[in-house]
Formats: structure tokens, C-alpha cells, sequence
């Protein structure tokens, strides 16, 4: 089925024959025919699947955008995913919660052939992919209106939010196995509390709860008395943890800090490695996407690439054991967020491997950026448009 829209009537028709019944979206909005010989000038024709006379699919993907439109978020995986829903007959508009009302939106969509956005209103989606980029904004009451406006219809929406740290863990004590992937972790609340906690453990990683990409994150020891403290670019020994608090409560404090049990990790070459997985929701459950490796090179912090880390392929240690246990892994944790936090489409884990042997899960990102292996995001992009489609309907 052949779409058109026109930017400057901001109206949909279709080219079938103009006594058939064509609809759009997920309201099933009514579209008038328009013959191909008089088009307007500003018009955009777009290839659509039909099922009972209904077109689509229509892909929502819900980001923050500025009062003039502007795009904030994850504008590369955007417009890879657009180039692949054109391909396979379907479209994605990108729109702001502010914008969603009770019989359609305003967006942008992507034409790669133009490398353009173009402003677009639509009908209401088939299904909303959450790609909001702060936390705050999930805070909003648009936002929270939106997503309430969306179950109220029915309407798939997925990933439903941000995962808090201390909330991951607490779901992963609840679960038989995940248990005891993650290390013990505490919400940081006192100075009594945090010196205990590191005692307990001589080594402790300080996060805030609500960040991601290393953001925020450093290290505690405990030496002679003494307390080392490592960022990604500071070394320094504070005489005691009542020194330590007295400069660093306040923004423990704010930014709602875990504290989270230290794990000497295994090496490669004398320097620490994680993995960093890939995952979603295919047509048997959750299954790894791709898997990469983070190598640390001039601190031993985190390795997250922007803090300096390289990448490795995952070729490199590749074995049976390993592919077993993340196939394991990720089915466990798509169910377990699903069930606990709403339905998951694609997630991201970061873990990593002890210096005695084994696993641990150091995190879950409900919001994965694009993976720096070209092969990974590739998988991934198509694997995301496989489920927009089965979500939506249209197989």
C-alpha cells in the first residue's frame, strides 16, 4: 500500500482505488485517495503493510524534544531504525509525550534517501518504544500522562523506564539465581551505615542510583585506618570515613548512592575486563543479541570506553560456558524486569568475571546506546524491527 503525506496540509492519503476503505494507526483513522498524477509538491510517499484495510505498521518512539522540535536522545539508532522500517514497509515517527493526544501526535520522521527529518502528524501509533534520555523527564507529568494514556488503550509501550540500582538489586534477592550474580549493595543512607558496610568488605564501589556510563562512580578502601578514595582521575587518603563523610555526604546524599560490595576482577593481559551483552525479546523468549568485551587500560575503575577502555572481540574468550551462561542469563532478567518493572523489549547488561571465577552482574540498562561493534548494532536494529512488527501486528 502506498501512503502520502503532505508536509504543508499536514494530511495523509493513500493510492489504492477510491472506493476502498483505508485507515491508519492504531485508532484506525480514515484516509481519503489521492491519484498519483496530481500530488502536491511537498508530498512524501511511504510503502505500507495492510492488514484488514488497516495500514501499518506505525512505530512510535517516545524522546524529549525542545519547544522547536529539536531532537534529544539517541539520533543515530533513530534513524537506523527508520532506514530498516522503510525497508520493511512500516514507518517510525519520533514525538515528544507532550504531543500525544487522544487521536494522534506530532513528530519528526526520518527520510534517509533526503538525510532529513520532516515534521509529521500522525495518527496514533501501533506501539511506542520508550527512548526518553533523562530521568527527569520521566518524572513529568507528561510523561506519566502519556503512558497512562497509552495502557488506558491498549497501545504496546516498551521500555517503561530508567532501572534504579537499588531497586535491581532488591528484584535480584528476590530471585532464586540472580542472587548471586550481583554483589551485596546498600542504599548509602549514614556514615554509620557506610563504615560498616566497609569493614564488612575492605573494598566498596559508590553509585549513584540513577546513572549510567560510569557516571559518578568511584571506589573505597580501607588501609591502616585510613580511607582510599579512586575516581577515574583523582587517588586521595582521606585519615578516617567521619573526613571522608564530611566531604562527600552531601553529594551521596543528593544523587542517592548505593554502595556496592568490591570484586577483584579476572585480567587479560594483567588489566580488568567486562562484558558487555545485548539483549531482547525474540520470538522464544530473551535472547542474546551480541556480546562485547571492555578492556580498562590507564585506570582500573570502570571500562567504560569514554574513561578510557577498548574494545575487544568477544571471539578473544568465546566458549561454551560463557554463551551458555548468558543465553541462561538474559532469559532470567527479561522475565524477572518484565514481570516486576513492565515488558522489556531490549536491554543491556554489564558483567564481568571474578579473580576466583565467577560471573557477576554489575548492571541492567533499560536503555541501551548504540553498541561501537558494527555487527552487534546491526543485529540489533533489525532484531528491534522484528519485534516492532510482531508487537504491532504486521509480521
Amino acid at each position: 500500500m502506498i501512503l502520502r503525506y503532505n508536509t504543508d496540509a499536514k494530511e495523509w492519503t493513500h493510492e489504492a482505488k477510491a472506493e476502498e476503505d483505508i485507515s491508519f494507526g492504531f485508532n484506525k483513522i480514515s484516509m481519503p485517495a489521492a491519484s498519483a498524477s496530481s500530488l502536491p509538491e511537498n508530498s512524501h510517499r511511504f510503502m505500507m503493510k495492510t492488514k484488514s484495510g488497516n495500514t501499518g505498521p506505525l512505530i512510535g518512539i517516545m524522546t524529549s524534544m525542545s519547544k522547536k522540535m529539536a531532537l534529544a536522545g539517541n539520533g543515530p539508532l533513530f534513524q537506523a531504525l527508520q532506514a530498516e522500517a522503510l525497508n520493511r514497509d512500516g514507518i517510525v515517527v519520533v514525538f515528544p509525550p507532550e504531543t500525544l493526544v487522544k487521536d494522534g501526535l506530532t513528530g519528526v520522521a526520518y527520510l534517509p534517501d533526503a538525510q532529513k527529518w520532516i515534521p509529521i502528524k500522525t495518527p496514533l501509533p501501533h506501539l511506542v518504544f520508550n527512548r526518553v534520555p533523562f530521568r527527569k523527564a520521566e518524572q513529568l507529568p507528561a510523561f506519566n500522562d502519556a503512558v497512562k494514556f497509552l495502557s488506558a488503550l491498549g497501545i504496546p509501550f516498551f521500555n517503561p523506564a530508567f532501572i534504579n540500582k537499588n531497586k535491581l538489586y532488591s528484584l535480584f534477592t528476590r530471585h532464586s539465581s540472580l542472587r548471586k550474580l550481583m554483589p551485596e549493595s546498600i542504599a548509602v543512607k549514614s556514615m554509620i551505615q557506610l563504615a560498616t558496610f566497609l569493614e564488612e568488605h575492605r573494598g566498596i564501589y559508590l553509585k549513584p542510583a540513577s546513572s549510567s556510563k560510569g557516571i559518578g562512580i568511584f571506589r573505597l578502601r580501607e588501609k591502616d585506618g585510613h580511607i582510599e578514595f579512586f575516581s577515574h582521575s583523582h587517588h586521595h587518603v582521606y585519615p578516617s570515613m567521619k573526613e571522608f563523610w564530611k566531604v562527600k555526604s552531601r553529594q551521596l546524599l543528593k544523587h542517592e548512592y548505593i554502595a556496592q560490595k568490591e570484586i577483584i576482577p579476572e585480567a587479560i593481559d594483567g588489566k580488568r575486563f567486562d562484558f558487555r551483552v545485548h539483549a531482547h525479546d525474540g520470538r522464544n523468549g530473551y535472547e542474546v543479541t551480541g556480546i562485547g568485551i571492555r578492556q580498562s587500560q590507564k585506570q582500573d575503575l570502570t571500562t567504560h570506553l569514554p574513561n578510557g577502555g577498548v574494545m575487544l572481540p568477544y571471539v578473544q574468550i568465546k566458549n561454551e560456558q560463557h554463551d551458555q551462561f548468558f543465553a541462561y542469563t538474559v532469559k532470567e532478567i527479561g522475565k524477572l524486569l518484565t514481570e516486576e518493572l513492565g515488558y522489556f523489549g531490549e536491554f543491556s547488561i554489564d558483567a564481568g568475571i571474578s579473580d576466583s571465577g565467577e560471573y557477576v552482574i554489575y548492571e541492567v540498562n533499560s536503555k541501551p546506546m548504540s553498541f561501537d561493534e558494527p555487527h552487534i548494532e546491526e543485529k540489533r536494529i533489525s532484531a528491534l524491527c522484528d519485534l516492532f512488527f510482531r508487537k504491532a501486528g504486521f509480521k
